[in-house]
């Protein structure tokens, strides 16, 4: 935290800070200052980190990023993080990009505090760059094309196999002179920003690049959507941009054949570079013809789950072309850096077709009735499981988060019976809260997509608005 301080014999002010204090009781002390003397700052970005603090593998959540977990649940604010920079030339740029941000290398992974659990954590794709009516041996060079990832991007998976980033959005790119390959260029790979220097240097604008440049286009999406929708909670709003994100489909090889049907291990390789993509404000304040949106916030007990149904249109099912449908869960949970289980409540979903309430409360009853105990990875009813859809990724790897979604895309006409409902099953497992009567709030977005002109808007409206339906406790 920056402090004024007036030299006494020139009278000049400058900017300091309390060298004695900790970086995490400063980060404390400025987030209380303006979320409690503001009372509309509901996101704060964090263009930082410690790049000598990398999560890889089995190490603890960092101290900076439980702090910041900490103060999102008690503050019901959001905290957006950039996921870092690496050096792309000590990892083998240009040659060997982008196989070094997918190779297992504790040098590419994102720093403290990106693992932040409740942060919405960003990396960095490229712009398009260079004019064009350059001589061919001026013409500036990188492998990284438009929406590829930045050679400097750093990448997950985040603390315990969460999927970070969550998000990219583009911060800029290293690009090089055919004529001379040792020369790093500035002009066309870096992003015009505020001159922090402009007294010295006299001009108000400069040149950069870095996740610290994507994150805070995200910030400003979020606060467009605190804007927007300003009784939504901070879960909600997550929920809405996450479900609005797309990963581009022009990409480098080899990340270039990597669909959402594969396996999630493969899958893996593209989630840790895009996460689920570069977000779309537009598509995320409101549903369009063949887009839809349906969206929901509750709050849970432990160990119980809440279902909640919807009916597909006849016209997504028989029309041909490209459907998808995606659900987006995000919560709130207690967070403890000394414990194993870092997140003190575990919550999931899965999507059920062909079926009847009535069977899916039969399904989890007995689960109910025994408990949801810790071990369970999937908590599905054995005779329940031909009737799930398999959402990308799974549900393993999506729990291990608090912003989990999950997609499924048709290419052919998909084995939905639209005169059944779709069936969505929230549930709540309890790790360590041990209070019966503790509730845990969540958001879910359920997108329904069709790439043909046709109206699923109203025939959704009109059939049924997501809702919830029940919820099921022990007896």
């Amino acid at each position: 935290m920056m402090y004024k301080e007036e030299n006494p014999i020139t009278g000049e002010t400058h900017a300091t800070y309390k060298e004695e204090e900790l970086l995490e009781h400063q980060l404390y002390e400025a987030i209380r200052h303006f979320v409690e003397n503001y009372s509309n700052c509901k996101v704060i970005n964090i263009s930082f980190g410690d790049k000598y603090k990398r999560i890889f593998k089995y190490k603890r959540q960092f101290p900076l990023a439980t702090l910041i977990d900490e103060l999102a649940k008690e503050l019901d604010i959001i905290f957006v993080i950039s996921a870092g920079n690496l050096n792309p030339e000590e990892n083998g740029y240009p040659s060997k990009y982008p196989n070094y941000l997918i190779e297992e290398n504790p040098k590419v992974k994102i720093i403290d505090p990106a693992s932040s659990a409740y942060a919405i954590t960003v990396g960095a794709v490229s712009q398009e760059f260079g004019p064009s009516d350059r001589k061919p041996q001026e013409i500036l060079f990188s492998p990284a094309k438009k929406d590829y990832p930045s050679p400097f991007t750093c990448v997950g998976l985040g603390y315990k196999g969460m999927v970070k980033p969550e998000l990219v959005e583009e911060g800029g790119n290293v690009i090089r002179s055919p004529s001379d390959p040792s020369k790093i260029e500035d002009i066309g790979g870096k992003l015009i920003v505020i001159n922090p220097d402009w007294l010295k240097d006299g001009r108000l604008f400069t040149v950069d690049y870095g996740t610290s440049l994507s994150a805070p286009k995200v910030s400003h999406y979020l606060a467009k959507l605190f804007n927007y929708f300003p009784n939504f909670s901070p879960n909600l709003i997550k929920a809405l941009l996450l479900s609005s994100a797309d990963i581009p489909s022009e990409r480098p090889e080899p990340l270039n054949d990597i669909t959402f049907n594969t396996t999630d291990t493969r899958l893996l390789d593209l989630l840790k570079i895009y996460g689920y993509g570069k977000p779309n404000f537009e598509r995320a304040i409101s549903s369009d013809s063949n887009d839809v949106l349906l969206i929901a916030e509750n709050k849970i007990k432990p160990n119980s789950a809440h279902l909640y149904y919807f009916y597909m249109p006849r016209e997504f099912v028989e029309q041909s072309g490209k459907r998808e449908i995606s659900v987006v869960l995000v919560y709130d949970p207690p967070v403890r850096r000394n414990r194993i289980d870092y997140l003190g409540i575990g919550m999931e979903f899965h999507l059920f077709k062909d079926s009847t309430i009535e069977e899916i409360i039969y399904g989890y009853k007995a689960i109910l009735e025994t408990g949801i105990r810790p071990e369970l990875e999937d908590i599905v009813p054995e005779e329940l499981k031909l009737k799930e859809i398999d959402l990308h990724p799974g549900v393993r790897t999506r729990k291990r988060g608090l912003h989990q979604k999950g997609i499924k895309i048709y290419s052919k006409k998909p084995s939905i019976n639209y005169e059944k409902p779709l069936i969505l099953t929230v549930i709540n497992q309890d790790r360590w809260v041990n209070n019966p009567e503790y509730l845990q709030y969540y958001a879910i977005v359920v997108k329904i997509k069709h790439s043909g002109k046709i109206d699923i808007y109203n025939q959704i409206k009109q059939k049924i608005e997501i809702e919830e339906r029940i919820r099921i406790r022990p007896l």
